[in-house]
Order: C-alpha cells, then sequence, then structure tokens
C-alpha cells in the first residue's frame, strides 16, 4: 500500500487522517501560506483541492472572507475572520453542530468557562462568536494560572445535567481500537504486534469497568481546546461532547500534557506542575477513580501514538513515546 508512503514525501503537509478503504486524507500548507486539502488512495494516487474549494462543503468558496485555518476533505473546514469563527460541514451536518453547541454554551453559563455562542447557522454552515485568549498549548510554561482556572471551575461544569448522547467505555474502546486498525493497515509503527495487544487490553479495562456513571464530557479536551486571557476560561468545540465518564477528559488532559513534554514545548517543571493540578485537586473533585483515569489515559497514549503516526514524521519523539507508552502506564518524570 502506497499511500503512507505518498503522503510522507509531500511537501507542507500539516495533518492527515487514514479512511476506511485504504485512502488518506491530508491538510497541507500551499505557497503564500493557503492551506490545501487532498486525498491519496490505496494505490498512491493524489488530489489536491483548489483553495477553500471541496465539493462536499457546499458553501465553502474561494472567495470567503476570513483566514482558513482546518480542511479536512469532504469533511469540514474553518475560516476565522475578525469576530467569528465559521464551520462549513456537509449538507445537514451543521443543523446538529449549531444545536450541540448551543445546548453545551447554555451549560457553560455561570460556571466559570465562557464557550462561543452559535451567531447564525444553515444545514451545513455554523458561525459562532470568537471568544478572546490564547490557546493554553500556545501559551506553554505560562499557561498554569489557565489550568489553575481549569481545575477549579471543571468539576462544577461537568456536574450540570446534559441531555446529551451517551459515550461509553465501549465506545471509547471503538474509537482506539479504529486507530490501531488504522496503523495496522498502513504498516504505519514499529512493534504494532505489541501496540496490538495493549489496545486489546487497555479496550477490555475501558469496557468492563464502565459503572455507568455519568456527567458532561467533551471527548476531545486537550491544551488547544482551552483559551485564557488572564481572566476568562474559554472552551472549543463543543459539538463532540456527550455524557460520559469523568475519567475521559481527565485522562485525555494527562496524555495531552504529556505529549506537548514529548513535543518539546513543555519543560518537564511546567508538565509536573499541571500534572499535580490535574490529578491532585481536579482528579479529587471528579466521580472518577484512579483506575478509570488510568485506563482512558492508557488509552489516550496509544490513540494519540497512531493518530500521529499519520502526520509529518516526527523527529525522534513518537519512537520514545511508542516504548515509553509500552513500558509504562503511570506519568512521566525527568
Amino acid at each position: 500500500m502506497k499511500a503512507l508512503s505518498t503522503v510522507r514525501a509531500l511537501s507542507g503537509v500539516r495533518r492527515a487522517w487514514p479512511g476506511r478503504d485504504g485512502s488518506i486524507t491530508f491538510e497541507l500548507a500551499a505557497p503564500a501560506g493557503k492551506l490545501r486539502a487532498g486525498r491519496v488512495n490505496r494505490e498512491g494516487e493524489v488530489w489536491i483541492t483548489g483553495y477553500a474549494s471541496d465539493p462536499e462543503l457546499p458553501e465553502l468558496t474561494p472567495g470567503v472572507a476570513g483566514r482558513l485555518v482546518v480542511h479536512r476533505f469532504h469533511r469540514r473546514a474553518v475560516v476565522l475572520t475578525g469576530d467569528r469563527a465559521i464551520k462549513f460541514t456537509r449538507q445537514g451536518r451543521a443543523n446538529a453542530v449549531a444545536v450541540q453547541s448551543s445546548q453545551v454554551a447554555e451549560l457553560c453559563d455561570g460556571s466559570g468557562i465562557a464557550a462561543a455562542r452559535v451567531l447564525t447557522h444553515s444545514p451545513s454552515r455554523v458561525e459562532l462568536a470568537l471568544l478572546p485568549g490564547r490557546t493554553l498549548h500556545d501559551l506553554g510554561g505560562d499557561a498554569l494560572p489557565g489550568w489553575r482556572r481549569f481545575a477549579e471551575t471543571w468539576p462544577g461544569l461537568v456536574a450540570r445535567p446534559a441531555g446529551l448522547p451517551e459515550h461509553t467505555g465501549a465506545d471509547e474502546a471503538n474509537v482506539l481500537w479504529r486507530w490501531f486498525e488504522r496503523a495496522r493497515e498502513h504498516r504505519a509503527l514499529p512493534l504494532l504486534d505489541r501496540l496490538g495487544a495493549e489496545a486489546v487490553e487497555t479496550c477490555q479495562r475501558l469496557t468492563a469497568g464502565d459503572d455507568g456513571t455519568r456527567v458532561l464530557t467533551h471527548r476531545d479536551l486537550h491544551d488547544k481546546q482551552l483559551l485564557w486571557d488572564g481572566i476568562t476560561l474559554g472552551l472549543l468545540d463543543l459539538d463532540t461532547a456527550a455524557r460520559g465518564e469523568a475519567a475521559l477528559d481527565l485522562g485525555n488532559l494527562w496524555a495531552h500534557v504529556e505529549l506537548r513534554h514529548a513535543q518539546g514545548s513543555l519543560g518537564a517543571q511546567e508538565r509536573d506542575r499541571i500534572l499535580a493540578l490535574l490529578l491532585g485537586d481536579l482528579a479529587g473533585a471528579l466521580p472518577a477513580t484512579p483506575e478509570r483515569v488510568a485506563a482512558y489515559h492508557r488509552a489516550a497514549r496509544l490513540r494519540l501514538a497512531f493518530v500521529y503516526a499519520f502526520r509529518p514524521r516526527p523527529t525522534g519523539w513518537l519512537s520514545h513515546w511508542v516504548e515509553e507508552t509500552l513500558a509504562s502506564s503511570g506519568p512521566t518524570t525527568s
């Protein structure tokens, strides 16, 4: 199968996603900084869109005002203007995004966490007000006050009742297993036999240990989803929210903090301070046992290995990440 080697040889690729048919879709920065999307089939044949063009996203056009910052081929795109973020979807998908984003934003009111208001929407487009601040990822070692605010406010928000879809431990196991299957299909990583065995064990833990306790979960919570301006903490991308285990978001955050250290954007001291907040103060205020947090953390570390195997070749950190994940399920220190 030539898809992955072809993607890795393309210049400017930022992110890539394996498909069910052996293809890989990708996002790349073209000359002049304009974002493009594309697809490589299993034989290695390449298609690249024009700027802000996608037949499956009917309202995305090259003349759109603003800056195209996300374009996932045939799936979605995001354009930022001076006062709003515009999400483009396939026909009929935007209504659900708007409804769920509005529902979670209402839950955020009075919680100490800000969420973007839906300004307007159509069947294939949602416009949301921009929130102030920079992501905790961009702030890096200066983000600790934002992490403190998160630890203080998150327990109150997730305890609010929400009429959202349910996401079980078995559902999360299915997400992990699909990523492993894609990595295996493309032979994207070394040590796939051992990674597969770890994925099987982790899927069993996720499924068997779910006691049915449910809170509001984001489901894709990490440092790029949280904004801090020194006063207000903001939360992005609410359309994946569900009723699930509190350990899901906490385990995912834990793994992402370790990821930023592995990638070199977060020092060991900053990492340890953030993890002390997450695994100390915050974990103690959530209905989540250490065993469930560890299971979701393990799942997140494995999933991140598979996700980043399809991105531009990391400079050494990914192989270390895989070895470390296979060696231990606990937090890393240095």
